[in-house]
């Protein structure tokens, strides 16, 4: 154990983060730790509270306790030993409390001296220095065994939780936020959903709108963050993102070529054609017209959820996804084939938070049209 004296205070507003047994209480601030340094703590009647188990005792329920937090960032394969002593005079009863990257809880040790863990997951860690049975006091704390150079992962996690405060989830769920750090991903829906980039220099994140960003240089306009309302002396132009068939709508400011007033532009042929109060683009004939969609539902599943929906609803559905979209009187029902994100069965959408609920019992089709499965 190096025994040096580097002792630091850097210190990072800490977010709420989620714990497996609930979530902080209160705003605490986290230590961030490097190998080999030894730090020395005060547990007062005014730290914040944080919510733990037990773990050394079975079915023991969830607890709650003053103390100090830390992090740090480990790699796979890492040996880390941590000593937690109570200063000499100190009435602290120190007890170490150790989260995942995840937030879960991994460890509980009460024992005095060396704790000791092998790194399985990489990332950034927190572990909780708490005094048992209300105790406060002083104490010693000295890490050892972390990896000296960070690996992407481990630095896009402690991007994530101590630059960006932001609660990371998996990618695989639809409606997430997407950021770029470096080389790596990290998903959260802890901000709007879309594909953003950390800039290092200013530690923040930038959204990405590769549309936005065509239509300027394309058309050479000057595009607006938001469409006024009404939004009558501006350009709209509408455009269907050839990557998930969806349509886009943009203003921007009137120019010499392009005039105020509804448009749709067509990327794969470079075509602005204005549109019709009808609705219908007037383009010049031979032009093929854009797609546009007539059925956002199916669009939905096949989108945000992968599904590739069938035509028709087959007699026998056990190996299929049927999702039900109850809208006013009626359900619309769909059929489509599992994948790896939904698996077969009956589900609801569920349109407050855009997950597919399992279906708490079969719903009846009367009349079934292309597919869909009216319930009147």
């Amino acid at each position: 154990m190096n025994t040096g004296s580097v002792s630091r205070t850097v210190t990072t507003a800490l977010a709420i983060a989620v714990l497996a047994v609930g979530a902080i209480a209160d705003v605490a601030s986290s230590v961030l730790l490097r190998d080999g340094d030894k730090i020395n703590g005060l547990v007062r009647s005014t730290s914040p509270g944080f919510q733990f188990r037990n773990t050394t005792r079975p079915g023991a329920p969830v607890q709650r306790a003053r103390g100090d937090e830390h992090t740090f960032t480990a790699q796979r394969g890492d040996s880390i030993e941590i000593s937690l002593e109570p200063e000499d005079g100190s009435t602290l009863r120190p007890a170490l409390v150790l989260f995942d990257p995840t937030g879960r809880q991994v460890a509980y040790s009460e024992n005095p001296g060396v704790f000791r863990y092998q790194v399985v997951r990489p990332g950034t860690y927190r572990v909780l220095v708490i005094g048992r049975n209300n105790s406060l006091g002083r104490y010693s704390l000295e890490i050892d065994g972390l990896s000296t150079v960070a690996t992407p992962i481990a630095q896009a996690d402690q991007v994530m939780q101590n630059v960006l405060k932001l609660r990371v989830i998996g990618c695989g769920v639809p409606n997430v936020a997407r950021i770029k750090i470096g080389a790596e991903e990290r998903c959260t829906r802890d901000i709007e959903a879309g594909v953003y980039t950390y800039e290092e220099a200013s530690r923040s994140i930038k959204l990405v709108d590769a549309r936005r960003d065509l239509l300027a240089s394309k058309l050479q306009l000057n595009v607006l963050d938001r469409c006024p309302s009404p939004a009558t002396a501006v350009a709209q132009v509408t455009m269907t993102d050839p990557q998930d068939g969806r349509d886009y709508t943009y203003c921007a400011t009137p120019s010499r070529f392009v005039q105020a007033g509804p448009y749709r532009y067509n990327p794969t042929t470079d075509v602005l054609a204005p549109v019709t109060q009808a609705g219908t683009p007037t383009l010049t004939p031979g032009t093929p017209t854009p797609p546009i969609a007539t059925d956002p539902r199916r669009q939905l599943l096949q989108t945000e959820y992968g599904l590739t929906v069938l035509d028709s609803c087959p007699a026998s559905r056990t190996a299929l996804v049927v999702v039900n979209f109850p809208e006013t009187n009626q359900i619309y029902q769909y059929c489509a084939s599992p994948n790896r994100l939904v698996r077969a069965g009956e589900y609801t959408y569920n349109r407050s938070t855009g997950a597919l609920d399992v279906a708490t019992k079969p719903v009846d089709c009367t009349v079934s049209i292309g597919g869909i499965c009216i319930v009147k």
